[in-house]
């Protein structure tokens, strides 16, 4: 069995808001490396968790803002992890194709405009507003065209909602309850993994009971977000309409300003051939 393990970690317990990084306050920093931690500690017991239902090989996406956040020598030596600065490889999810097995989502958070969510941002408005996705259930989407079902999703209770909605038998952690984008009730982080690890193990044990979760094409997508990845939402960018959302997905992704796919040189500097 070959597992995929998608992360962000605004949807970790114990995360409230976004971190500084452009602050060099020890403060800000210490609390920048407290929130690596508790997000490897997760990720850790969803790897654990794969390998102990049955897993062959594990792959992690470090997926979060620098693509750099989880401290991997902390992690099972027996997973590998895709991490650096995203946007400079292949494409978002790299590495994923048919010959996963099962997708599972730690750290998620809920999409832009969600009421009362932990920091909530990115909102995929599909088909001029027949649906809305957040990146988690864009990640789930992507591995649907693959075949590949999202088995098992961690984040607070909103993300949990949406994800619900739309893949009725997923396994879900919710490891925290969303007061306000900057204020939850979480659970202690010991707790939090134990139950992430029971969720992932069991998701596992059952992926037949899963579908992949797939959107019917031709499909429009837009991006709606806003500067602070708050309300209000603008619109960035304009629709593309392809044959499936993930062909929309990375032509779209592509198109914005700050995104560059498919570079060798993702910090500007021009190397000699």
């Amino acid at each position: 069995m070959k597992v995929y393990v998608q992360t962000d970690i605004e949807g970790v317990a114990g995360f409230c808001f976004f971190e500084n990084r452009r602050s060099r306050d020890y403060e800000v920093i210490n609390h920048r490396y407290r929130m690596y931690k508790l997000l490897t500690a997760e990720v850790n017991a969803a790897v654990k968790a794969a390998f102990d239902a049955g897993a062959d090989e594990v792959v992690v996406n470090d997926n979060h803002g620098s693509g750099y956040n989880i401290l991997f020598e902390e992690l099972d030596p027996r997973c590998r992890i895709i991490h650096g600065k995203n946007c400079s490889g292949p494409h978002w999810l790299p590495f994923l194709d048919n010959t996963f097995d099962a997708m599972v989502l730690i750290g998620m958070h809920a999409m832009g405009g969600t009421e009362c969510a932990i920091t909530p941002h990115s909102l995929w408005k599909v088909n001029n507003g027949e649906l809305y996705l957040s990146e988690c259930s864009m990640a789930a989407a992507i591995a649907g065209d693959l075949g590949v079902p999202a088995v098992m999703v961690s984040g607070d209770d909103k993300i949990a909602s949406e994800m619900r909605s739309k893949i009725p038998n997923i396994a879900i952690a919710e490891v925290k309850q969303a007061l306000s984008p900057y204020q939850a009730c979480s659970m202690i982080p010991a707790a939090a993994c134990e139950l992430i690890y029971e969720k992932v193990k069991a998701a596992l044990k059952n992926i037949s009971e899963v579908k992949p979760y797939k959107l019917n094409g031709p499909v429009t997508l837009t991006l709606l977000d806003s500067a602070d990845h708050c309300p209000p939402l603008e619109e960035l960018g304009e629709p593309v309409t392809c044959n499936t959302i993930t062909e929309a997905f990375f032509k779209f992704e592509r198109a914005m300003k700050w995104t560059s796919f498919d570079t060798l040189q993702p910090d500007g500097y021009s190397y000699p051939q």
